[in-house]
């Protein structure tokens, strides 16, 4: 099957995966040798094994921002965007980062394309929240609130890091100028998930750095 007639039938996926093709090419040689040949050609980009995009689709899209962060919650479910890279969405970390960071409850992992990287952290089932959703194409987008994002930024890194006192979380120039009362509260509410004397401890560190 050529890759225009496939597109015919599934030009609103925004993802192709190849147990979907596997419907359209039944017999799997021919499936595979096409998938080499496209490849080869650059009519699509490979994602990860078995996930791909047409390349015209994502070259014409306007919204590659949008386009990536849709795919990062796509490659590895449930996810949602978090950590650095939301974080220098908001301006709250000094630099920016071409990783396209997000938690999940699985094992961390990292997935690497020619449009974009995508890096997974995991995090414990209690904690997979504070996330709120936006739409691309009609198609959902998880992604941490601004408190969220530093929250699952500062739990990693001291979770098994140095410990936590003021002079580490200077150290990370966290721009926190723009933090509202009701985000700081949030901030601080989470770790109400965290009842281990340590984390009360770093949270009383952390309002003195943030306040």
């Amino acid at each position: 099957m050529k890759l225009q007639e496939i597109q015919k039938k599934i030009d609103n996926l925004l993802i192709l995966d190849k147990k979907y093709l596997k419907l359209l090419e039944k017999d799997s040689n021919n499936l595979n040798s096409n998938l080499k040949y496209w490849l080869k050609n650059k009519e699509i980009i490979a994602l990860k094994n078995g996930s791909y995009i047409f390349t015209k689709k994502y070259n014409q899209e306007k919204d590659k921002n949008s386009y990536l962060e849709y795919l990062a919650n796509q490659l590895l479910k449930p996810s949602y965007l978090s950590l650095e890279y939301v974080l220098a969405k908001y301006q709250i970390l000094s630099e920016a980062t071409r990783v396209i960071t997000s938690v999940s409850q699985k094992l961390a992992r990292e997935f690497k394309s020619d449009i974009a990287t995508w890096r997974y952290y995991s995090l414990p089932p209690k904690l997979f929240l504070g996330y709120k959703i936006y739409y691309f194409h009609n198609q959902p987008i998880a992604i941490a609130t601004k408190a969220k994002a530093l929250f699952d930024f500062l739990y990693l890194r001291f979770r098994r890091g140095p410990q936590a006192n003021l002079k580490n979380l200077e150290n990370l120039r966290l721009n926190l100028e723009n933090l509202t009362t009701k985000e700081k509260n949030e901030l601080y509410d989470y770790f109400t998930k965290l009842p281990e004397k340590r984390w009360q401890n770093f949270k009383n560190i952390l309002k003195q750095y943030v306040d």
